[in-house]
């Protein structure tokens, strides 16, 4: 910007004419506040244009206007006009010229420091209005010592100066020169205010002996009367240190509340894990009638619903107050639909988006990802990007999940390529589904050979490896994995200690999972045991065929056990035939679940392996008495990129004729090619 100050002149003499002239040109400017102030921008700048005499009040409510319409740059241009047009510029004008470049941020600060050469030419710089416009401008574009200059040559700086000053610092990370200022301003008698105390709180690094000392200040000097804004800070700093009493204690004294407070307690309880108290005090907000829930409660709220029913009515809730379409409650309410597997409502929410975000795209993937429906998060991901968006590590992580799950190598080593190139390969999150995904493809070298490249490995980066070791039945490894980690500072988890025991029991080392086993019982790893934990070691025991141990450890539970560990036992009853004890395991079992269809079938077969089939029957008929049927199991395989599903005898499949036609020439085949006479051919076609 150009400025070029005119000294200020005396005034002429008056003329005929000049008073209806200046009473014109005051209606006008009068005018043309009005429509700045009524957002009606260009009525106002057309009017502008229009005026024959433009004084310093038009300049000033031009340039004013245009900075609190959202045109911080046009408002720099206007001030510019000015000065080249021959009006001097008073106080005024200069505050709302710094008060633009302020507000157009650091692209400005060039603008601003010609303003402020401007003012001191001026001899404005003095003014304690225009020093705080200036230390406002040079905090803003993050010009923090430029600021501290200003600040420390007014003779008498105020409140809004250090505000501005200690925000500044806190936004550049500089909190220890921000307590300081605050230090500062407090002994020259300048009483901080709510903005002041709240940008100190609202700092991540602020001790919590510090919010204590902020909060006693507040106590004193505010008493009853105190800020909502401080206070959902000091709410917020309270919950962030662990001290909840202390955030409800003030929460609860707050006489007015607002949505923000509402907001930031109903958060603090999201953060403790307690979603209980959060749906029970958006309720207490509603019932008060007083705050009117905006779309950040909803989104909070929605987070937190577990039950289908009341996430319904917080849908048509959000509707009627015409926040459905905001976009933060239209992806909390994906997220509520994912997490209660109601797919059709979530494919219904997501079509309704009209402009859906990155977080939309990876809400809709993650959810059917964890509800089961691999191939449409893979198609998802696909569709996401054909359409120009760059896909997160969080969606990268549920479609090579999918993948795994499905067994496609060749489409997760696609989009392993598409994560290295978007650079997402390295993120932790994507990292470890990618080794997940390697493990259960069976290519345990690449899950090793990602695992190291990794810069950054958590806990489920470990249990990720020894999992895949542990399907691949290489306990050695596994153990060698469990043994890197804590050397390396990690701490295992219930996931570490099963991927240990599943290990052991693939490898068939008995006694050493049992050894492990004990160990963890003791507490030496800090891990809780669980009964998927005390199944895997009844598998165990059970496979090697000590019932009685299994029996004994069934026994020692700390709870009592459930299906899980009946099942597996019942499980290994059927491998060796143990009729008695399966017996006893399959009558927990129908005492826990008459539902369950693996008790009824596994029984059966134990006793079709004695020869009873009466027996066998009576089961099978108890099973059709109760009305349980068995899921068929279903299989799949690639070709050309596409993943066809199907179950035993299925004939859905559009090409099943010409399937079943090779099937049953690959029978002939190998009937034709058969040489060895005690190899026994399955009768094929009766399978088919």
């Amino acid at each position: 910007m150009a400025a070029k100050l005119l000294p200020a002149t005396a005034s002429p003499p008056p003329r005929r004419g000049l008073r209806r002239e200046t009473a014109e040109v005051v209606r006008d400017c009068k005018r043309l506040d009005g429509l700045m102030k009524a957002g009606r921008v260009a009525d106002a700048l057309d009017l502008f244009d229009r005026m024959p005499r433009k004084n310093v009040v038009a300049w000033t409510s031009a340039v004013s206007g245009l900075a609190r319409n959202g045109r911080p740059e046009a408002a720099v241009e206007m001030f510019a006009g000015m000065v080249e047009s021959g009006v001097a510029p008073n106080d005024f004008a200069c505050n709302a010229a710094l008060a633009a470049c302020a507000a157009a941020g650091p692209g400005a600060l060039l603008a601003g420091e010609q303003l402020h050469s401007l003012a001191v030419r001026a001899g404005l710089a003095g003014d304690a209005w225009v020093g705080s416009c200036l230390v406002e401008l040079y905090a803003r574009c993050g010009s923090t010592r430029a600021a501290e200059a200003v600040l420390a040559r007014m003779e008498s700086p105020d409140v809004v100066a250090y505000t501005s000053l200690v925000s500044a610092l806190c936004r550049g990370g500089e909190f220890g020169m921000a307590v300081e200022a605050l230090g500062k301003m407090v002994v020259r008698g300048v009483e901080p205010n709510e903005h002041t105390v709240t940008s100190i709180l609202a700092a991540a690094c602020c001790p919590l002996v510090l919010g204590l000392q902020i909060h006693g200040y507040m106590i004193k000097a505010m008493g009853s009367s105190q800020s909502v804004y401080a206070s959902s800070a000091l709410i917020d700093l309270y919950s962030r240190n662990g001290e909840l009493d202390m955030a409800k204690t003030v929460f609860d004294n707050l006489q007015c509340k607002n949505v923000v407070t509402w907001c930031t307690m109903m958060q603090l309880h999201i953060r403790d894990r307690r979603p209980e108290d959060t749906l029970q005090l958006f309720d207490e907000m509603i019932s008060e009638g007083l705050v009117d829930p905006n779309e950040f409660a909803f989104s909070i709220v929605l987070g937190a619903c577990e039950s289908i029913a009341l996430g319904s009515q917080l849908h048509s809730s959000a509707v009627k107050r015409g926040l459905a379409s905001d976009l933060r409650v239209s992806n909390a309410l994906l997220s509520m639909y994912g997490r209660s597997g109601l797919v059709q409502e979530l494919e219904t929410m997501f079509r309704g988006i009209e402009d859906p975000d990155i977080v939309s795209w990876t809400a809709a993937i993650s959810a059917y990802f964890q509800n089961g429906h691999g191939e449409k998060a893979i198609a998802l991901l696909s569709q996401m990007h054909s359409q120009g968006l760059t896909p997160n590590d969080y969606a990268f992580s549920s479609v090579l999940s999918s993948c795994a799950d499905l067994a496609l190598l060749d489409q997760g080593r696609q989009f392993h390529c598409l994560a290295l190139k978007l650079g997402c390969d390295m993120k932790t999150c994507t990292g470890n589904a990618l080794i997940n995904m390697y493990s259960k493809c069976g290519q345990i070298m690449p899950a090793r050979l990602m695992f190291n490249v990794m810069d950054h490995r958590d806990v489920t980066s470990w249990n990720s490896l020894i999992h895949g070791y542990a399907q691949h039945g290489e306990v050695d490894r596994a153990l060698k994995a469990f043994s890197e980690m804590c050397s390396n500072g990690g701490e295992p988890n219930e996931s570490t200690l099963l991927g240990i025991l599943a290990a052991c029991n693939h490898a068939g080392l008995v006694d050493e999972g049992v050894a492990f086993f004990r160990s963890a019982m003791a507490g030496r790893y800090g891990a809780f045991l669980t009964p998927s934990h005390y199944a895997c070691v009844v598998d165990m025991l059970g496979r090697s065929g000590r019932f009685d141990d299994a029996l004994c450890l069934i026994e020692e539970m700390p709870f009592e056990p459930g299906v899980l560990v009946w099942k597996t036992l019942l499980a290994s009853c059927r491998l060796h035939g143990n009729l008695e004890t399966g017996r006893l395991a399959a009558e927990k079992l129908v005492e826990l679940s008459d539902q369950d269809s693996a008790s009824y079938v596994l029984m059966s077969g134990i006793h079709a392996m004695h020869g009873e089939w009466r027996d066998a029957d009576m089961v099978r008929q108890g099973m059709d008495e109760a009305g349980v049927r068995k899921e068929a199991g279903r299989s799949w395989v690639e070709v050309r990129n596409e993943v066809h599903a199907f179950v035993a005898q299925d004939a859905s499949h559009p090409d099943s004729s010409s399937i079943y036609r090779m099937l049953w020439e690959l029978s002939d085949a190998m009937r034709d090619t058969a040489y060895d006479e005690d190899v026994e051919l399955l009768d094929v076609h009766m399978q088919i």
